[in-house]
């Protein structure tokens, strides 16, 4: 597999009034430029062998974004639409996520022919996406299936302040497609936004189950290794939140100085405390 494992871009250009969006159709097409136009320069010049597969389900027409990108070396994207008749807003963002990669599985011949994607949000860049790559890639080469992050402490809960210290980060994380298809992608009909059934409660529940065969909180590793459920780093994102949060802590601009601040405590937490997974 190498270090080129393919990156699996998950886009909705237009929410089509899904409840909670926040942009425009037109400024969400921005964005998901930005994105492509940031990993096709900074991260596809340096590894010839990556590639990007960008499946989008809103039907949006994608030759906007080509036109757009056309300075860019685009046939290093498999662009595939999938009809937005497919999916259900009333479900939420997680349901048709799921689906969405569902269905880009079974179309892609890139993810196909590597077996494996990482699979990352499509409307805003990760700036060290290439270490999460060359990391992930390593792991799944040594038989690893699926390699994600989870947050996994009370402390929220001591300090009784009503936030979750307990999901995955459903932005980005690795995994083998038959993994994928047993363990995650068969129960996307199980996810509703509306009602509390989250997608990143669905991927922290499958490492839960996990944790019976023994898990390493030093590394993330279960004993079985099958899966790594912890990123040695913090992700570093770019572009805005899509959705506004009532807490202290939060910022819109994920690269604010508040969100700086916010990374250099995690990753403070992951190399000085590892087994404390906030």
């Amino acid at each position: 597999m190498g270090k080129n494992l393919p990156i699996l871009m998950t886009a909705s250009v237009s929410t089509q009034g899904m409840k909670g969006a926040r942009y425009t159709d037109l400024e969400r097409e921005q964005m998901y430029i930005g994105a492509l136009s940031y990993y096709l320069h900074d991260l596809l010049s340096s590894d010839p062998q990556q590639k990007i597969v960008f499946a989008e389900n809103s039907g949006w027409d994608l030759n906007r974004l080509k036109t757009a990108l056309s300075g860019y070396d685009i046939d290093r994207v498999e662009f595939i639409a999938l009809p937005k008749e497919a999916f259900d807003i009333s479900r939420g963002k997680g349901y048709n996520e799921l689906l969405l990669i569902n269905l880009a599985i079974e179309k892609s011949a890139t993810i196909q022919e590597r077996g494996a994607f990482f699979k990352v949000t499509g409307r805003y860049p990760i700036y060290n996406l290439s270490h999460f790559i060359r990391k992930t890639s390593e792991a799944l080469e040594r038989g690893v299936a699926f390699y994600c992050d989870v947050k996994d402490h009370c402390i929220f809960d001591m300090l009784h302040l009503g936030w979750c210290g307990h999901s995955a980060d459903a932005r980005l994380f690795a995994v083998k497609v038959s993994y994928y298809q047993k363990h995650i992608g068969c129960k996307y009909r199980e996810l509703n936004d509306y009602d509390g059934h989250l997608l990143e409660g669905l991927l922290f529940q499958d490492v839960k189950q996990a944790y019976g065969k023994g898990i390493n909180r030093f590394t993330g590793a279960v004993a079985d290794g099958k899966i790594i459920a912890r990123f040695s780093r913090e992700p570093v994102f770019g572009g805005m939140e899509g959705s506004m949060i009532d807490a202290v802590s939060f910022s819109a601009d994920q690269n604010s100085l508040k969100n700086k601040i916010k990374r250099l405590i995690g990753n403070g937490f992951r190399l000085f405390l590892p087994w404390i997974w906030i």
